[in-house]
């Protein structure tokens, strides 16, 4: 995945046009488009001008770059309804899934959205914070 493709998935996720990160980053839209399609390669410069105009260290950016089509291949993307990361989260290994939904309810599609969020934009303080809240509640229910 190249740089452009990543400040697409990067603007995406975080619910944004191009002519709002253009608006942002003191760039014309039509620039922003064409950074994105790869007719273009942006400056470090507007890169940072980017990547701040997205709320994100440039280091996500490259990060994207390199790892994105990886993170993306192994996980299931929340749908609308749930049921795609929904199933691949009920199944172990293959088995089929012990619960019977085949939908999340609104707020736990808003959990989910959330972790994963923090799992790919967060710190590493801020996965590690978020694993061991994580960690403790699985316990809890384990012990239950």
């Amino acid at each position: 995945m190249g740089v452009g493709q990543a400040l697409v998935r990067i603007r995406q996720d975080r619910g944004l046009t191009q002519e709002q990160v253009g608006e942002k980053a003191g760039l014309a839209t039509s620039y922003v488009s064409r950074i994105e399609n790869e007719h273009v390669q942006p400056t470090l410069s507007t890169l940072e001008r980017l990547a701040e105009a997205l709320g994100v260290p440039i280091s996500t950016v490259f990060d994207w770059s390199e790892r994105g089509d990886n993170l993306l291949k192994h996980r299931c993307p929340v749908s609308g309804s749930g049921v795609c990361i929904g199933q691949q989260i009920r199944s172990d290994r293959g088995r089929s899934p012990e619960h019977k939904r085949s939908a999340y309810a609104k707020m736990e599609i808003e959990l989910l959205q959330m972790t994963d969020k923090i799992a790919l934009t967060g710190t590493k303080e801020m996965r590690a914070a978020l694993r061991t809240v994580l960690q403790s509640f699985v316990d809890q229910l384990e012990d239950d």
